[in-house]
């Protein structure tokens, strides 16, 4: 008998817990034609903001050793543009849209999240605390818990649908801003970021990214993020979106394990843009071969 792949998380039900993370994929629909999004849980949009962002200069992407390194600044089209432009495609795609909010203040985010609220195919918002590429908003609200705590509480008042909140690993304690999101009402917490790094031409001595700094995501931070949804997994009671390195269908398995209800898959799909539906078979084999029935049977099993 197949396995059941199906997860539940904050009151929505996903085909299976392998998604797309956020600014990785667009907003989905440019990607159609290379992965079979039927076959995923879900696509996290990129990061929408009330007023258009041209981003930081080129160049934006370093390949590294063991991972990559991103300078987007969270370029997008604005609010407006989204709603008309972007949102009737969405609607359009058969899989689970996640639309990630960002902003520069709290009426910010509740304005995105009040014109939200108005798309009925729209069930999960994620909240953007973590970006460490933009000189203002984001990560800042990340940092604090009484700042999360705020925010969270602001926008499930108004949020109709699930509120998710993720978080910046360049906190001193993210078990303490965990809880503070999910006493402020958060239905789940989505983690890792990137983590802020560097690469420099030896040559030119010039940094390689034009925005002299980006996030390192990749191979690289996986055994961090593993770590920290298992931390999380310990502490909170609402459930949590790995991310963080998973490049191989092992990995996306390995979080689950860890104590993830999901996971989003994001520069490993650069490499390969067949690793999500690699990790929705390979899912489903592994259950089948140590005789699980369920995908939920395997999340926080880890045997410690």
């Amino acid at each position: 008998m197949r396995p059941n792949l199906s997860v539940e998380i904050s009151g929505v039900r996903l085909k299976n817990p392998i998604l797309l993370a956020s600014g990785t994929a667009g907003f989905g629909c440019e990607i159609a034609d290379l992965v079979n999004l039927s076959a995923i849980g879900g696509v996290v949009t990129k990061t929408i903001t009330p007023l258009p962002r041209e981003g930081n200069p080129p160049p934006r992407i370093w390949e590294t050793p063991c991972g990559m390194l991103n300078s987007i600044g969270l370029q997008n089209p604005g609010l407006e543009a989204f709603l008309s432009d972007i949102a009737p495609e969405l609607e359009k795609l058969d899989t689970e849209i996640i639309v990630s909010v960002g902003g520069s203040s709290i009426d910010d985010f509740v304005k995105i999240i009040n014109s939200l609220n108005e798309l009925p195919f729209i069930h999960i918002v994620e909240l953007n605390l973590s970006c460490p590429n933009v000189a203002e908003g984001g990560i800042h609200f990340g940092r604090e818990a009484k700042t999360v705590a705020e925010l969270v509480e602001k926008v499930r008042g108004i949020a109709r649908m699930a509120v998710w909140v993720k978080l910046s690993p360049q906190t001193s304690d993210i078990v303490e801003i965990a809880r503070a999101a999910e006493g402020a009402g958060a239905d789940a917490i989505s983690v890792i970021n990137t983590f802020p790094a560097m690469a420099i031409d030896i040559h030119s001595r010039r940094p390689r990214l034009g925005g002299i700094t980006g996030g390192l995501s990749g191979a690289a931070v996986h055994p961090v993020a593993v770590a920290t949804v298992y931390a999380l997994a310990q502490k909170i009671g609402i459930p949590i979106i790995g991310i963080g390195g998973i490049t191989r269908p092992e990995d996306a398995v390995e979080m689950l394990i860890a104590g993830a209800s999901a996971v989003q898959i994001g520069s490993g799909y650069f490499s390969n843009t067949r690793l999500p539906e690699e990790c929705v078979d390979f899912l489903t084999d592994y259950l089948v071969q140590h005789g699980f029935n369920s995908v939920e049977d395997i999340i926080n099993s880890a045997e410690i």
